[in-house]
């Protein structure tokens, strides 16, 4: 996806005819800055990968220029595009932080610029890949239940898999896993981000907490987290790690979409939303799949759960699938009762509750292994 802020008419038209040419998708179009909050602020929502700007009538202000745009959440990669190729220009951009910087003619060096980055970026997604599946949870709206879904699903994944489970809580501001889980370890996600430079197995092992057999567990920082958001190469370094260091790893994102929900998103590989049939969770719902698809996220990798669905809804499946513009991967049975009589006493599920079924088909499509079928006994009466 493509950002273009190009004042410059020439530019503007060599520019067009490029792009028009190459598979490359245009979220941003406009002629100035204008108010630079206001700017960012569309940046961030629109979330473009490369931003082309003109800085032929800003030469000046080039490096305060990309300051702004370095204090992004996720930037973008910025390449500076000027109507004339001065050499001191040249040094100040790319000193700055620009990737690359193009001139007239800029249709050779522009689509090289072009098929460079997007080389660059196939390749950096393949070597993010590793063992492990990574999967991530996350609610339409706050009491839609992913925290549930994903610890209960985390404690199926062992038995399929005969490996540990990562179950990390990357809800920085009210996270329960730890919690739900009675994990006792004080750490958090924040605090291998932060410690990026020292980051191996052994310090790993410092963090995590053994809640239950088969299950390690990474906590939430403690409320309130006065912390700052993780960066995205942050996050991208750290869930690198992570899928090297187990065959399954589950993310609680908490609720709605943020910058660190998304930029967590394009590090995994398939992504749980959870609603309900309440208005608002699936107005929120619909909002957040059209986002993410008009964004360029992947509809394979994209999965809604309708938790608590009652026996007879007033709805169908279809409806809601139509009106969400994507499948329902499960449909959970609302079983509240013994949920809040579990979590009253400290524990989770048991085993043979009806839900059970329900969370082993997330783990069996999280882990790419089918459960096994219970065997009926054999009876001659």
């Amino acid at each position: 996806m493509i950002g273009l802020v190009v004042e410059t008419k020439q530019l503007w038209e060599e520019i067009q005819a490029i792009l028009q040419a190459l598979p490359f998708r245009i979220v941003l179009e406009q002629s100035e800055v204008g108010d630079w909050p206001t700017f960012l602020s569309k940046l961030e929502r629109l979330r473009p990968e490369v931003l082309l700007f003109d800085i032929s009538k800003s030469r000046d202000s080039i490096e305060e220029q990309l300051q702004h745009i370095r204090s992004l959440a996720s930037p973008p990669v910025f390449i500076a595009v000027d109507s004339k190729a001065e050499p001191e220009t040249i040094l100040r951009a790319i000193r700055a932080g620009a990737a690359e910087f193009v001139y007239p003619p800029v249709s050779a060096p522009l689509r090289a610029a072009l098929e460079k980055l997007a080389e660059q970026k196939s390749q950096q997604q393949h070597d993010t890949k590793g063992n492990g599946r990574v999967a991530a949870f996350f609610s339409a709206k706050g009491g839609c239940g992913a925290t549930t879904i994903a610890v209960h699903t985390a404690v199926e994944v062992p038995a399929l898999t005969n490996s540990k489970v990562l179950l990390a809580d990357l809800d920085l501001e009210s996270g329960l896993i730890s919690f739900l889980m009675k994990a006792t370890a004080p750490y958090s996600m924040l605090d291998a981000i932060h410690n990026l430079h020292r980051l191996d197995p052994s310090f790993w092992k410092g963090l995590v907490s053994n809640g239950r057999p088969g299950i390690e567990i990474v906590g939430s920082a403690s409320t309130p987290n006065y912390q700052e958001t993780p960066r995205a190469d942050q996050l991208r370094d750290v869930l690198r790690f992570v899928r090297m260091q187990y065959s399954t790893v589950l993310l609680d994102l908490g609720r709605s979409l943020t910058p660190m929900t998304l930029s967590a998103l394009e590090h995994v590989d398939m992504t749980f939303l959870v609603a309900t049939l309440e208005v608002p969770a699936l107005h929120r719902a619909q909002h957040i799949v059209r986002a993410l698809l008009n964004g360029g996220y992947s509809k394979d990798r994209l999965h809604v759960i309708l938790n608590r669905m009652p026996k007879n809804p007033d709805i169908t499946i279809s409806e809601l699938e139509s009106m969400l513009g994507v499948p329902i991967f499960q449909s959970v049975p609302n079983d509240y009762p013994a949920l809040y009589e579990c979590y009253a006493e400290g524990k989770l599920l048991p085993a043979g509750n009806r839900l059970a079924r329900c969370f082993g088909e997330v783990a069996s499509k999280i882990t790419g292994v089918e459960a096994s079928k219970p065997k009926k006994k054999f009876s001659i009466f």
